[in-house]
Order: C-alpha cells, then structure tokens, then sequence
C-alpha cells in the first residue's frame, strides 16, 4: 500500500478544489456572453408560442414564418411593447435590435387554420438554472479544500 503524505495530500485537495473553482467562475464569466441560438418550431392553429431570448444593448433578434394569420407581440424588459402586429396570411420577416439588456418577450399566436413554421434567431445568455449549477462548482471546490487541510491538521 502506497503511503501519501500528508503535505502531498493537502497539494493534491488544493489543486482538485482550485479545478472545480476555476471551472465554476469561467462558467459564470461564459454563462453572461449571449450566443446566437436559432429555433424552429411549428405553431398549431390557435395555439401560441413564447420566447424569451435574455439579451444584451445591440444584439439582434429575427422573426421569421410562412404565409399564416398570427397576432405577434413583442416586448422588451421593461414590458414597454416594441411590435403588436396582426398577419393576415402574409410572409412575417421582422429583425428587432435591443436597446436594453434584459429579457425581451415574443409572443406569437397562431389565429389562422395553417401551422405555423416559426424560425427564430436571437441572441440570448444562460439561463438562470445554470447560476446554481456554477455555485455549486465552486462550493464543491470549497469544500475539498477545506477536506485538504483538515486531513493535514489530523494528528
């Protein structure tokens, strides 16, 4: 059996406890970065779909669906309304441009007798579930650290 010291023992806590640390803080630093993500998604006649991308001052937004009736409401964080549309069976192609950070609100219902083939691109950050899962990284790396010195404290 292989006998470890004590001081090699704290080395190794310190280092696996830094790990889970840093992996945690590059996450948040990541997490806050909005990334262009793209859905399509087929709405059903009387039926609604919700978005909200969580967007930085000057990140894009583009609505895009076939030929359908809709009614389009689109609000930024501050629940002041920027779109309140109605499409009588016409091609719907908007692209919004934030002015605010936050999270901006799409609500689009379907009024007509046609799915509607939504394709949405918009730019948008983690979402606030991924927090937790970054904090406990870093606790997690907390607590090895403190495992670390406490097995080098035992008599």
């Amino acid at each position: 059996m292989v006998n470890i010291s004590r001081k090699t023992s704290l080395i190794i806590f310190f280092i696996a406890g830094s790990i889970f640390i840093g992996i945690g803080i590059v996450s948040v630093i990541d997490s806050n970065i909005p990334r262009f993500v793209q859905i399509s998604e087929t709405i059903k006649p009387n039926q609604s779909g919700f978005f909200t991308p969580d967007m930085n001052i000057g990140n894009i937004a583009n609505i895009f669906f076939n030929k359908s009736s809709a009614s389009i409401v689109i609000t930024d964080p501050l629940n002041k309304v920027i779109i309140n549309k109605t499409q009588n069976n016409k091609l719907f192609n908007e692209t919004i441009k934030s002015d605010k950070d936050g999270k901006y609100k799409i609500l689009i219902t379907n009024t007509g007798n046609t799915d509607i083939n939504l394709n949405l691109g918009a730019f948008s950050k983690a979402s606030s579930i991924a927090f937790s899962g970054q904090m406990m990284l870093i606790i997690t790396g907390i607590i090895i650290i403190i495992l670390g010195i406490r097995m080098r404290n035992q008599a």
